[in-house]
């Protein structure tokens, strides 16, 4: 049985994985979260990462030997760039682009084309291309020059476990769900979470509210938005994590 490690930045995006799972013991990385369970089909390494490059690179080297991999996943959600994109829909991305435009990093073929397989099983829409992970949270403005670069979705963690595993080399998959759209703006309430442990902070919601009393109606768009990307993690991991192999059926 090949063992697969999967990094999210958040509780609520761990907790699409985890529902895949079967006997999970939770243990501590360094300063990082992991749950170590069982798929039909593998042994996986589930590690919460926090929000940002920076903290992902920590969490991929808090694996220890990449090479006890059978594949690096980044997974959890994205602002979709292309127009067909909405919230729930996949994007599979075929290379990560860092803020410069230049350090992009492919992801492995084979295992993009089976998630792809598994996410039309599961009866989900989804879509393929370039995919940035900028170092901040995007506006609209910045959101629409980054879609005029080509790329399907933004994120902010991919890069640097993309890196981790090319050096190894493990073959690297990123999987995303689209949460707002190209137009959306949710950097205001971007600055509510917490980027270590990925919850609220309710200091901050408190003072963000009070100065800005008319955002609980965006507030509560952010939480259908996110109840969509959610249902479409739990439903791709629950497909992908229980097909065989190809040529193992």
């Amino acid at each position: 049985m090949e063992r697969i490690a999967i990094f999210a930045a958040l509780q609520w995006e761990c907790r699409t994985v985890l529902r895949s799972l079967r006997r999970v013991s939770r243990v501590r990385l360094g300063e990082f979260t992991c749950w170590q369970g069982r798929a039909p089909r593998a042994e996986v390494w589930l590690v919460k990462t926090g929000v940002g490059v920076q903290r992902a690179a920590a969490a991929a080297a808090a694996v220890g030997d990449a090479r006890q991999f059978a594949l690096f996943v980044s997974t959890g959600c994205a602002g979709g760039l292309a127009p067909e994109l909405r919230a729930g829909d996949l994007a599979f991305t075929t290379a990560v682009i860092g803020d410069d435009g230049r350090d992009a990093v492919s992801t492995a073929a084979a295992p993009r084309a089976r998630a792809q397989h598994a996410a039309s099983a599961a009866g989900l829409r989804s879509a393929q291309g370039p995919v940035l992970c900028s170092q901040s949270a995007l506006g609209s403005a910045a959101k629409r020059a980054a879609a005029a670069g080509g790329s399907i979705a933004v994120e902010m963690e991919a890069a640097a476990i993309a890196a981790r595993a090319a050096s190894a080399p493990v073959p690297f998959l990123s999987v995303r769900a689209v949460l707002d759209g190209v137009e959306d703006d949710l950097t205001g309430p971007g600055t509510l979470v917490d980027p270590a442990s990925g919850g609220i902070r309710p200091l901050a919601l408190a003072a963000y509210l009070a100065a800005h009393p008319g955002a609980i109606a965006q507030l509560m768009t952010l939480q259908r938005l996110q109840r969509a990307a959610r249902e479409s993690l739990e439903r791709f991991f629950r497909q992908w994590l229980a097909e065989p192999e190809r040529g193992a059926e």
